[in-house]
Parts: C-alpha cells; structure tokens; sequence
C-alpha cells in the first residue's frame, strides 16, 4: 500500500466514522556561538552554515530516529527523485558516510506508542509480534536497535581507539551516541533516554547520548491526532482505541514491518495533546478539575545531569504558503493545526517542535532546549520560499530541491537540500566536540 493510499483509506474512515527556552540554554547557546533572532518573530536560533569545507566526523556515532508511519527505508531520504515521488533511501545516511561519519539507522515500527518505539529504538528483535519485536519471546534474536549499534562500534578496534577505550567491554560501556529524530521519533528517544537502561553499564541511556537534535519533533503532541480520535469517536471505548485505525495501520505495518501490530491506534494516542500534555489516561481529564496520572512530557523530562549534560537543540519549521502545489495534500492537516495550535509545517505545529516549555502555551515549566530555525532558500525577494512540510527532514517533495515540481511550478528560484541540511548539523556537532 502507498502512502498516498494509506492517507487517502484514513481520510475515508475519518470521514465514515510560551514560554522561552530558559537562561540556561540561552546560555549555552551563546557559549557555542550561535546567533539568535531567527525564524518568523526572533525567538529561534539560526540554522548551521552550509557544512562546505568543514571535518563531518563526529566525536561519538550518530543516530537517526525515524518518524511515526515509517521505516528506516522511507526516512531521511536523500535529494534525489526515484520513480513514483519518492527520493533515494538511505540518502542522509549514505552521505554522512561517504563524509567519514560512523552513522546508524535504525528500523522501529511504523506504528506504536512512545514507550514502545522507545524500547525498540534501544533494542529491536527477530519477530512477527509487537512482544517478539520487543525481545520478549523466547530466545529472543538481536536484529537492530542501539544495543546492537553499540556491539558493532565497539566491535571494531580502531574505531574503540577513537575513545581510548582499552577492550569492547569498557567501549560497550562507555560509548554515547549522538541522537537525531524527526517527529515521533523525538518523543520516543525521549522515553528511551529517561526510562531504558543500557544493559552493559546498567545506567538510563541518557548517559549515553552526548547530545539530541529534533527535527520537527511532536514533543508536545499534534492537535492533528486528537481531531482523529474524535472524528472517529474514538474515546467511547476504553485508552480511546480506535478499532479502524488498528485495522488500517495493522495491515499497512504488516506490509511495512512484516510483523502483526494489533494496536496500531495507540501511536496515535500518545502523538495526542491530551496524552503527551496532560494526562496518559485517556479517561481522565486535569482541565475538569479530575486527579488524573501525568502527561507523557511530566513523565519523561529531558534528564538534566551536570555530571552527564546532553546538549539539547530543536529544530523548527512552518508552512508559509499552503496554496504552493507540493502542500496541498497538506492542506487538511495544517488547518486542523492552525485552527487549534497556530502556525505548524501541516502536521506539527511550531510550539510543539520549538519545545521550550513542557506544557501547553508556555506552561509546565522550561526545557533545556536550545530552539533552533530553519527553512529553504530563494532567490528573488519578491518570491519567498513556501515553507518546509513536516516531512521535508525526511522525505518530502520539497520546493527547491533538484528538479522538484508538484503541479508543473517553476521552483527554479527555491533552493533546498536535505543532504545539506544534515551535512550542516553534524558538522556542526563535530565542531563542538560532540
């Protein structure tokens, strides 16, 4: 099944059925030299300069974490078009290699829970089930994740050398990786960060990630997925099961995953406001006076340890011009957003990406992000760039990369490139040290 088509069979079914950043990362900023007053009204910090010239390799691997719906496959694709709309697999990956950079992509599952894509993002087995995915079943096979990320780095001497660990146990246990999400994939390295321990030092793995890079990150949640859920009255069942949705992302993650995932609904769930900014219990409501469990954000803050920092940074971008061709498979989507939240890229609206605060309009206290802006390129001031859609990190059509155009538009003024862009954010890393 295409994307195009999943999108098209979940229409149908719907259709049946502030805060700042804080003194501290404000501070940090302006130890690493970036320079603020970016994005629409100055309250982000400028994307990296173009990485031309610059040593790629970073100090520890990078990660990538893939979005909501998605495979490793079908994320941080490069900037060249392939039949059928999609651009070349494994392009930001392949690039970064080809830079020296040690790099590793994992394969989650397109739909599950935070907690779930969490745990899996850490460690990922042999299986058919969400329970064999999740290493449960018995004797359980190591095919993905960090762990084995980390069997693999620590496997090659040289690369142990770079750290001067003496022997694969003392690197397994040391090793820190550099994170980098895009949408759900923030939120569940999120979970594995505060709540996953590595098994080889027996620590929670944000002692192990040196720094965390969103993209577009649903850190608080999108209003996209509760307009879902009440289209399809989801909540008159109980966790607001919605019994269409487990069965069309169940057979879309059957062919995505070739694996059975009975409750494909609940990653809608927790991409919920009401799950990630209030309360995990879908049955209960703060804002009516109930005593309800914490959100998923006041579960699982960004862990701040002075004698273990991670370096925080979020990346933010909107739609601009939604009329512009390449959006308009956006449009349903982005005014849902706009209606409830305000300016997003079609999917995420800008406060839940920038981040800075844990709760919602600039509740719940500040985050130690460092917001960070960016966007495409034009040539002609009169003609400005439309904006990225959320999936322009990942995938997306996007006006001005090479030869892009949606509708037969000229895009030749636009000026765009994923490669780039990441080229340009672990370069960056890499010159901070990390």
């Amino acid at each position: 099944m295409s994307r195009r088509a999943l999108a098209l069979a979940f229409a149908v079914l719907v259709a049946a059925c502030d805060g700042g950043g804080g003194s501290g990362s404000d501070g940090r900023a302006a130890d690493l030299g970036l320079t603020g007053g970016a994005g629409p009204d100055g309250r982000y910090y400028a994307a990296p300069a173009p990485a031309e010239a610059r040593h790629l390799p970073t100090r520890w691997p990078v990660v990538l974490s893939h979005a909501w719906s998605r495979t490793a496959d079908g994320s941080f694709q490069g900037d060249r078009q392939q039949t059928a709309g999609e651009f070349n697999p494994y392009g930001v990956k392949n690039a970064l290699e080809a830079e020296g950079v040690a790099i590793f992509q994992p394969d989650k599952v397109a739909y599950a829970s935070h907690e779930r894509r969490g745990r899996i993002l850490y460690k990922k087995c042999a299986g058919a089930t969400i329970d064999e995915i999740l290493c449960r079943g018995e004797d359980p096979e190591i095919v993905d994740g960090i762990h084995l990320a980390t069997i693999e780095y620590c496997a090659d001497p040289t690369l142990r050398r770079r750290h001067g660990f003496d022997d694969e146990a003392a690197c397994r246990r040391g090793l820190r990786f550099n994170i980098i999400c895009h949408s759900q994939g923030c939120p569940d390295s999120r979970y594995m960060m505060a709540a996953v321990r590595n098994e080889f030092s027996g620590e929670l793995m944000y002692k192990h990630v040196a720094s965390w890079t969103s993209m577009a990150g649903a850190n608080k949640g999108t209003a996209q997925a509760d307009w879902a859920l009440e289209m399809l009255a989801a909540c008159v069942t109980p966790g607001c099961r919605a019994l269409a949705l487990d069965l069309a992302f169940g057979i879309h993650s059957l062919y995505q995953n070739q694996a059975l995932i009975t409750r494909a609904s609940e990653s809608v769930v927790a991409l919920s406001r009401h799950y990630t900014l209030f309360t995990t219990d879908m049955e209960c409501d703060p804002r009516r006076g109930e005593t309800c469990p914490p959100s998923f954000n006041e579960r699982y803050p960004l862990p701040e340890d002075p004698d273990h920092p991670v370096l925080y940074q979020t990346f933010t971008s909107e739609i601009r011009d939604i009329d512009h061709p390449c959006y308009q498979e956006s449009r349903l989507y982005y005014e849902v957003v706009k209606e409830r939240e305000g300016p997003n890229d079609g999917n995420i609206s800008v406060e839940s990406q920038r981040f800075t605060t844990y709760g919602p309009d600039g509740t719940g206290g500040a985050t130690p992000v460092i917001p960070r802006w960016y966007d495409g390129a034009t040539d002609d001031p009169a003609q400005p760039h439309p904006g990225l859609s959320h999936m322009a990190a990942s995938s997306a059509r996007i006006p001005g990369i090479d030869g892009v155009s949606c509708a037969g538009e000229d895009n030749s003024a636009f000026h765009f490139s994923r490669i780039e862009l990441f080229k340009s954010i672990v370069g960056e890393l890499a010159a901070w040290g990390y």
